[in-house]
C-alpha cells in the first residue's frame, strides 16, 4: 500500500508528538497543544497510541541503543530543547517503521523515467520532445505512430513538445489529460489533483471524472483539478512557476507550512512541524532547492521557530 500524503503527514506529527512529550522540559502549553492535536480526529488519537506502544517496546530500546552509537557529530540542536541522542535514534527507527508502507514500489516498476529526491533531470524523448522532471517524479512513455502518450505517474515534469499534427502529444494522469501540439507546459500531480501550467502556446485539458468539452488553457495561464473538478484558467507568474528548472522556490507572502511542504519535496530526510501557529505565519523570499539543507536552515530564520534535527535525517521544527 501507498500512503497518502495525508496519511503520512499524521504519522510523522505523531511520532513527532511522541518525541516532544518525551522532553522533560515540556509545558503545559505542549500538552494543551497535544490535546487540541489528539482531538482533531480519532485517526490522530489512534495513531499516537500506535506510536506510543512501538516506542515503549523494548526491542526499540535495543535498537535505539545501537543507533545512537554512531555519535553526535551530526547532531545540531538549541539548548532550548537538548533532545538526548538516544531519543532522537529512537526517533528515526519509530519513523521508519510506520512510514514502511509510503514507498511506492510499483512506481519503479512502470518508469521509464524517474527522480529521487532533490534530483532534476532532463531527457530527449524518441519524438525529440525535451521533458524535465523535477524531484521525486516519475513518467512512462506509451509511443506509437498514431499518438505520443506520457503517463506521469508522480511529481512534476515539464514538457518541451516537438511539434507534430499527425501524432498528438498527450500526458495522461489520474485526474486529467492534456493535449498538446508545439507548446511548453507543466503538469503537476498532487494527491488531490493536477496543477498544468502553460509556458508557451496552448493545451487542452480534459478531467476524466467529467463529461464536458476539454478546457483552452493559454500561455502564461494555469488550471487546477481538486478531487475530479476543474477550475477555471487563471493567469499565474510564470518566471516564479517555472523556477524549479532554475533551481528555486520563490514565494511572497505564502504560509510558512505551505512554504515548508513544498521544501519537503527536496529535502532528503523528514521534517514535521508542530507549532501550528508558526505554521500560518507568511514568509517571502527565494530558497535554493539545489541544497534544500541549507535552503531550510534560511526558511527557519524567518519565523519564531526551534529546530533539531538528526544527520538531516529527522528535523522536529516547534
Amino acid at each position: 500500500m501507498v500512503l497518502s500524503e495525508e496519511e503520512a503527514r499524521l504519522r510523522k506529527e505523531a511520532v513527532a508528538w511522541v518525541i516532544r512529550l518525551q522532553n522533560s522540559g515540556r509545558s503545559q502549553e505542549d500538552h494543551r497543544a497535544f490535546k487540541a492535536w489528539q482531538a482533531q480526529s480519532p485517526r490522530h488519537a489512534l495513531l499516537y497510541h500506535k506510536v506510543s506502544r512501538l516506542w515503549e517496546s523494548p526491542e526499540l530500546s535495543a535498537a535505539a541503543a545501537v543507533a545512537a552509537g554512531v555519535g553526535a557529530s551530526g547532531f545540531k540542536a538549541k539548548p532550548v530543547f537538548a533532545l538526548r541522542w538516544p531519543i532522537l535514534a529512537a526517533a528515526c527507527i519509530v519513523l521508519a517503521a510506520i512510514l514502511a508502507d509510503h514507498v511506492d514500489v510499483t512506481t519503479g516498476w512502470q518508469a521509464d523515467y524517474r527522480t529521487g529526491s532533490g534530483e532534476r533531470r532532463t531527457v530527449e524523448l524518441p519524438d525529440r520532445s525535451i521533458v524535465t522532471l523535477n524531484t521525486q517524479s516519475a513518467i512512462a512513455l506509451l509511443f506509437d505512430d498514431g499518438v505520443r502518450r506520457v503517463r506521469l505517474l508522480k511529481g512534476e515534469v515539464l514538457f518541451n513538445v516537438q511539434q507534430n499534427a499527425a501524432r498528438p502529444f498527450i500526458v495522461d494522469s489520474t485526474a486529467t489529460a492534456v493535449r498538446a501540439v508545439g507548446t511548453t507546459f507543466v503538469v503537476r500531480a498532487q494527491s488531490s489533483g493536477e496543477q498544468i501550467t502553460v509556458l508557451e502556446g496552448a493545451v487542452e485539458v480534459h478531467s476524466h471524472g467529467q463529461t464536458t468539452s476539454p478546457v483552452a488553457v493559454t500561455a502564461g495561464s494555469q488550471i487546477r483539478t481538486e478531487h475530479g473538478h476543474m477550475g477555471r484558467p487563471h493567469s499565474v507568474n510564470v518566471p516564479v512557476a517555472s523556477a524549479w528548472l532554475q533551481g528555486r522556490l520563490i514565494v511572497n507572502g505564502v504560509p510558512f507550512a505551505q512554504v515548508l511542504e513544498e521544501l519537503r519535496r527536496y529535502h532528503p530526510g523528514t521534517i514535521v512541524l508542530l507549532n501550528q501557529r508558526v505554521g500560518e505565519t507568511n514568509v517571502t523570499g527565494t530558497y535554493n532547492v539545489d541544497d534544500p539543507v541549507a535552503a531550510l536552515e534560511l526558511l527557519v530564520k524567518t519565523v519564531p521557530v526551534s529546530m533539531v534535527g538528526l544527520a538531516n535525517r529527522f528535523v522536529l521544527l516547534f
